[in-house]
C-alpha cells in the first residue's frame, strides 16, 4: 500500500483524534502530526501488530499530536514571558521618566501592542515568576538554592521553567528535588520509592534535555 493511499484511508481517524483532543493548535498541523504517526504505527504494525490497525495506531497519532501541541505551548509561553520582560523595563523606564505609575493601556500604546496580550502576558509572566520565586520546604529560595539573586535573570527564570517543561514528570521531579530543594540522590530515592541508580539515570537524562533544549 502507497503512503497516500494509506493517509487517505485513516484520515478519518486523523481528524477525528485531533478534533476531540486537542485545541489550541491548527488542523492542519495536527493532521500533518497525525501522518507522521500513522506512518510510523503501519511500519511498526506489519512486524508485530495483533490488533486492530486503528486500535494499535492510536497512540502513535495521538503521541505525534501530543509532542506538536507541547511543543506549541513552549514556545507560546517562552514569547508571552519575553514580552512580560519587555513590559516591566518599559514600566520602570516610562514611570522614571513620567514620575508616577503609569497604566498598562500607556504601556501598550508605547510598545504599539493590544492591551489584551499585555495582560495577557503579564499575567503568565507573574505566574511563572512568583512559583520560580517562592519558598521551597526548608525556606531557602530558588536564589538560594542554585545560585544567588544577582546571577539569575528573568531570562535565566524563563529558560529553566520553559527547560523543566520539556522534561517526563519523573525527570522534572528528580531535578526539582535534586537542585531547587537541595536533596541528595538517597534522599530522592527514598522519597521517591526508586533506587539511587535510578534517579542518577534520571537526573542525567533530564540535564541532558535541558541542555539541549536551551541551546535551541
Amino acid at each position: 500500500m502507497t503512503e497516500e493511499k494509506l493517509i487517505q484511508i485513516n484520515a478519518g481517524l486523523i481528524y477525528k483524534i485531533a478534533n476531540k483532543y486537542f485545541y489550541g493548535v491548527e488542523n492542519e498541523d495536527l493532521f500533518q502530526a497525525g501522518r507522521v504517526g500513522i506512518l510510523e504505527a503501519y511500519e511498526n504494525y506489519q512486524k508485530n501488530g495483533t490488533t486492530k490497525f486503528s486500535t494499535y495506531a492510536f497512540s502513535y497519532i495521538f503521541g505525534e499530536m501530543y509532542k506538536l501541541a507541547t511543543q506549541k505551548q513552549i514556545k507560546v509561553s517562552r514569547d508571552l514571558l519575553k514580552l512580560y520582560k519587555l513590559i516591566e523595563e518599559t514600566r520602570y523606564a516610562l514611570a522614571q521618566k513620567e514620575n508616577r505609575i503609569v497604566t498598562n493601556e500607556e504601556i501598550a500604546l508605547y510598545l504599539e501592542k493590544d492591551v489584551s496580550i499585555i495582560n495577557q502576558a503579564i499575567q503568565a509572566g507573574t505566574i511563572i515568576v512568583s512559583s520560580l520565586d517562592k519558598s521551597t520546604d526548608d525556606s531557602r529560595s530558588i536564589y538560594e538554592t542554585i545560585a544567588s539573586k544577582e546571577s539569575i535573570s528573568l531570562d535565566d527564570k524563563i529558560a529553566i521553567h520553559d527547560g523543566l517543561s520539556s522534561l517526563e514528570n519523573d525527570e522534572k521531579q528528580i531535578l526539582e528535588y535534586r537542585y531547587f530543594e537541595d536533596l541528595t540522590q538517597s534522599e530522592v530515592a527514598r522519597k521517591l520509592n526508586m533506587t539511587q541508580v535510578m534517579v542518577s539515570r534520571y537526573e542525567k537524562k533530564g540535564i541532558n534535555k535541558m541542555r539541549k533544549f536551551m541551546s535551541l
